[in-house]
């Protein structure tokens, strides 16, 4: 339903206008019921707005869609008195918290940690299942078992649910609008920034903790970034329409007299000097936050609608799925082919591949003819695990020879025998789907069995790469670049021009960037035959180097 998140936060004001004229509620109270019935579905929706696709965002809008009640169970916690009924109705909002953070440690596992300005969106949705911890230590009445008032337990469920959720997703809706206005990265003022805003929250919680003189310290580093933040935004309204430059400027200026009494606050701590009670930082610097800063700030990102960079995670990934030993005949015993079809190649016509970035007209023709013409073309490898990694080549090697799939031996020579052949397209769910077999040509081991295809996306075309595992399937998404001489450099690591490049694991519909990359650098040797070099990575560490000689069958021993 179109604007869904307006009509839940319509719901919750005329809700909590109700409730209000019939009880009596404090400051806080009001502030949180006002967090959960009209900011949580406003932001929610702002985060997912742009990707329909993507298992992780469809998570969180379905989450978004069943807010009200369990926002009227988390409005109920804070109208009742501190107990054991008040923690039950807690519990009910901590478990809508959780679901929350569940979406947003997806979204971040299936993209990783770049771009910034996503992964500061990411963190404060996860940060709201600690805000809903704290709550139900509230209402539950759990205070008197901590070292802190109840106030102090109130203060850090309002905490958690404002400074660690608000907060950091409009700095990541700031950062969308700074790309998209820049049409470039964000940059590193962008960067510093969203890292401060980021870490705030736990900054001031510890402060929190450990009290003053630390907790003046810490609180003055997060609310330097604020200020910051809000000097920032009142430079880049002059760009905004006017509804969203006031509404901008009215809570940027409303930060800066927040976060000053926040500073007077802790300084007054410090020094034993109360000009600022806990009561007036309550009501003063609470409700300028809640009503003021927050509601402002989220009207204005809502109206500008600042789309992500990149829509990320929404490529096709194979619905071929082994459920047990892999090994070098899957693709016939799970009738995964296409009747048995032999294809010539990988890639029916290289020229699929062109865009403003790559011209496969610039690759040599006989990598051309390779990637078209695999079954023509023998592979002699020289496997070199790197220094570190020989130990664990051994042990890696034993678990994949019984997953019967990647079974990359320990270091030495390695003489590869294989097929390309056609799969149904209708059980893969992908288009032109090839399975390149790989087996050891000495001992008969598989290797890889490995199914190609290509996915468009933002006008580039990938290689997109399945390889069935006992639970799951690992997907390579690589990005084709030209390189000197006419060679070729396939390669999952992120670009400054980013895209779907990268690693990923499938365990049933989610879908994780893992911390792996690779490229392929294939060039042409002075003899007319290509050699292609392939390195493993783990954390931009190099672990594994395969050094390939291909050859025409013609030419050489056939494997």
């Amino acid at each position: 339903m179109k604007y869904t998140g307006a009509i839940l936060s319509l719901a919750g004001t005329i809700i909590l206008m109700i409730w209000l004229t019939l009880f009596d509620m404090s400051l806080i109270d009001i502030a949180l019921s006002f967090s959960f019935l009209i900011l949580v579905p406003l932001l929610l929706e702002e985060v997912v707005r742009y990707n329909k696709n993507n298992r992780a965002e469809q998570w969180i809008r379905n989450v978004m869609i069943t807010s009200l009640p369990f926002a009227g169970a988390g409005m109920l916690s804070v109208a009742l008195p501190p107990g054991t009924e008040a923690g039950g109705w807690a519990l009910i909002w901590l478990f809508f918290t959780i679901l929350i953070a569940v979406g947003g440690l997806m979204r971040l596992l299936g993209r990783g940690i770049r771009p910034v300005e996503e992964t500061v969106i990411d963190i404060g949705l996860i940060y709201i299942a600690v805000g809903g911890g704290w709550l139900v230590l509230s209402s539950g009445g759990a205070g008197r078992f901590l070292p802190y008032s109840d106030t102090i337990v109130q203060l850090t469920a309002i905490h958690f649910h404002y400074a660690a959720f608000v907060v950091p997703i409009v700095t990541g809706l700031f950062g969308r609008w700074l790309v998209s206005y820049k049409k470039q990265d964000a940059g590193l003022a962008y960067r510093v920034l969203a890292s401060g805003i980021a870490s705030g929250p736990v900054l001031v919680a510890a402060g929190l903790n450990q009290g003053p003189p630390l907790e003046a310290f810490l609180v003055a580093i997060y609310v330097i970034f604020l200020l910051w933040m809000a000097v920032w935004w009142v430079w880049c309204s002059a760009e905004f329409p006017m509804g969203a430059k006031i509404a901008i400027r009215l809570s940027s200026m409303l930060l800066i007299i927040s976060m000053s009494l926040s500073v007077v606050y802790s300084f007054g701590l410090t020094v034993d000097t109360y000009w600022l009670g806990i009561g007036e930082m309550v009501r003063w610097h609470g409700v300028l936050n809640a009503f003021g800063f927050s509601l402002f700030s989220v009207m204005a990102w809502r109206s500008l609608k600042p789309a992500p960079n990149y829509i990320y995670t929404s490529f096709p990934v194979t619905n071929l799925r082994a459920r047990g030993y892999v090994g070098y005949n899957i693709v016939y015993k799970k009738g995964w082919d296409a009747g048995h079809i032999y294809e010539t190649g990988l890639v029916d016509d290289f020229s699929l591949y062109h865009s403003k970035y790559f011209k496969p007209e610039d690759v040599a023709g006989r990598i051309q003819s390779f990637y078209e013409n695999t079954n023509i073309y023998s592979l002699e490898a020289e496997v070199e695990w790197q220094k570190g990694f020989h130990r664990i080549s051994k042990i890696i090697n034993k678990w994949t020879r019984k997953m019967g799939q990647i079974n990359i031996p320990v270091s030495g020579p390695l003489k590869m025998a294989g097929e390309v052949v056609s799969i149904d397209d209708d059980q893969d769910g992908r288009k032109n789907v090839k399975a390149w077999l790989r087996r050891n040509a000495v001992s008969g081991e598989p290797i890889f069995a490995a199914l190609y295809s290509s996915h468009l996306s933002d006008k580039e075309r990938y290689m997109n790469i399945g390889l069935p595992l006992p639970v799951g399937v690992m997907t390579g998404v690589l990005r084709p670049l030209n390189a000197k001489g006419g060679s070729l450099i396939l390669t999952s690591e992120r670009q400054k021009r980013r895209g779907d490049e990268g690693i990923y694991l499938t365990l049933g519909d989610w879908t994780v960037r893992l911390p792996l990359g690779e490229y392929f650098y294939v060039r042409e040797r002075t003899d007319g035959n290509l050699e292609a070099e392939h390195v493993m990575k783990w954390l931009k560490i190099p672990f594994l180097k395969i050094n390939y000689t291909i050859k025409e069958k013609g030419k050489t021993t056939s494997s």
